[in-house]
């Protein structure tokens, strides 16, 4: 026997011990998501206390008004679980092509040491059954059979050790496969029940479109929003309390993650007074503070400002930070909050089709939604606020200059 056996063995125990950290890997992968199939339980629960409340509102509310902002939060529900359905899709998709190059991995890696284990046995036969005692009796010395009674202990346990990792592997293809399995038919309900809410969700815009055309011509109605929008502006204050007191555990998040963007300051939103940029470049339409209406003749707070924009412009985040919110607020309609940390949160409300989800990290500038009427009988435009802890301020002064 030569040492080159035990060089040539003592790789496989590497490759095997890989395999081990690379299984450990896909578990993590398949925790994390595990953890976005509660948060579509969460919406889907939503939906479920929305169709609750809607019977209820149903039976002593008729306005026109009321049942279009109804339908609209029907709509940003419905949205908001397509939109995670097809996250989850991503994510599956991307599981089950990892348990595949798992799969392929383990194969080779059995094919390897069943090779490997085979030429062992061959060497074995060829050597004759005694070869090992000869080799330790015709030592010559104490030190020399020492030596080769401990290598061949070494190359037996490799043996137990191959045969062992053999097994494991076995048995490991066996689970992925069936992981592989479970994991095509989930794919398969995901892409099913995503096509069952696109297609209400067509429904639900048709009755909203219709709804919504009958509500601007009631002069009436507009001045019935401009109320419930002052309503909702507590709603959207006790918003940003409740996130103020959960602030410290999403403040550790955004530390880190702008550790790893290379961003050195301490506070960038209050670095950045002045020279923030535009979420969308339009027409402030809506001041903000305390002002007349032009055509309503009523004395209202803006609690943000409102930019005039065609539909479906892309709104960007003004800073970095981590979406903390994403609802339907009655008045200001679909709804994102961002908090970009040190106690300051920017909203954004009437946009559609929004392309982040709650507990993301986003960059400056990353296109968070877009502009709609959701929630408006204006037409299209961008409400947008900046709160410093529980204080509103006037986002004109925080917003670069225009010309």
């Amino acid at each position: 026997m030569k040492l080159s056996h035990f060089q040539y063995y003592f790789p496989r125990l590497l490759i095997c011990l890989m395999m081990t950290i690379s299984l450990r890997s896909q578990e993590d992968l398949d925790k994390k998501i595990d953890y976005k199939s509660e948060e579509l339980q969460k919406i889907r629960d939503e939906i479920k206390a929305h169709k609750s409340d809607l019977m209820q509102v149903q039976s002593r509310e008729k306005s026109l008004l009321s049942q279009l902002e109804q339908t609209e939060k029907e709509m940003s529900l419905t949205a908001k679980l397509v939109q995670q359905l097809n996250r989850e899709q991503q994510l599956k998709t991307y599981q089950i092509e990892q348990t595949k190059q798992a799969i392929g991995r383990l194969s080779q890696n059995l094919d390897k040491l069943k090779s490997d284990f085979a030429k062992r046995l061959v060497y074995l036969y060829k050597q004759g059954k005694y070869s090992d005692w000869e080799l330790i009796l015709t030592s010559q010395s104490i030190n020399q059979a020492f030596y080769r009674y401990k290598y061949l202990r070494i190359l037996s346990d490799i043996d137990k050790k191959t045969a062992d990792h053999i097994h494991f592997n076995i048995v490991s293809i066996n689970n992925k496969k069936n992981q592989l399995t479970e994991e095509l038919a989930d794919q398969n309900q995901i892409i099913a029940e995503k096509k069952r809410y696109q297609q209400n969700l067509a429904v639900q815009k048709r009755q909203r479109d219709s709804q919504l055309n009958l509500a601007k011509k009631d002069k009436n109605n507009l001045i019935a929003q401009i109320r419930e929008k002052e309503k909702a502006a507590k709603q959207l204050s006790d918003l940003i309390a409740n996130l103020e007191k959960e602030r410290e555990t999403r403040r550790q998040e955004l530390e880190r993650q702008r550790q790893l963007a290379g961003i050195r300051e301490k506070n960038p939103f209050l670095d950045s007074q002045g020279r923030l940029e535009w979420p969308v470049y339009g027409q402030v339409v809506g001041k903000f503070g305390l002002h007349k209406h032009p055509t309503l003749n009523t004395l209202t707070e803006n609690s943000g400002i409102d930019i005039e924009v065609r539909k479906g412009t892309p709104v960007r985040s003004v800073l970095d930070g981590v979406v903390t919110t994403i609802t339907y607020i009655r008045g200001f309609g679909n709804t994102i909050i961002i908090d970009h940390g040190s106690g300051f949160y920017t909203v954004y409300s009437h946009v559609e089709n929004v392309n982040v989800y709650e507990k993301e990290y986003v960059t400056k500038k990353t296109v968070i939604a877009e502009v709609g009427d959701s929630g408006s009988l204006s037409g299209a435009l961008l409400h947008f606020e900046i709160w410093s802890n529980r204080t509103k301020l006037n986002p004109e002064e925080w917003l670069t200059k225009r010309s």
